[in-house]
């Protein structure tokens, strides 16, 4: 499974707005048509914290399917709904990308565990 984690500024009062942008926004095939099989939604003390999982097989990483949607209507609306509830973490942050967290450590349980 492929994994991506975005991190955000959310004032903890957005929360459920932002919730109703991606409830919204998961109802359109653009999910399916990225390969995204799961999204959470976490908040912590003043962060927007979203993490994707991605399809199993899937020939192209999952961000740069996240990052070739844009031109999506579906992807335009979303970006413009939640431009007015989150902002970024870094005031130098020019995209999307620069919100991803670097992955630098995982385990996982063996198939017996």
């Amino acid at each position: 499974m492929q994994r991506v984690i975005f991190i955000d500024r959310m004032p903890t009062d957005n929360a459920a707005a932002v919730a109703d942008a991606w409830s919204e926004h998961d109802r359109t095939d653009l999910p399916r048509l990225i390969g995204v099989r799961r999204r959470s939604l976490y908040a912590f003390h003043g962060l927007y914290v979203h993490v994707v999982d991605g399809a199993e097989g899937l020939e192209q990483d999952l961000t740069e399917r996240i990052l070739s949607s844009r031109a999506d209507p579906s992807f335009v609306r979303i970006r413009d709904r939640l431009g007015r509830l989150l902002t970024p973490y870094r005031s130098d942050t020019r995209s999307l990308a620069d919100t991803r967290a670097e992955e630098f450590y995982r385990w996982e349980a063996p198939e017996e565990f």
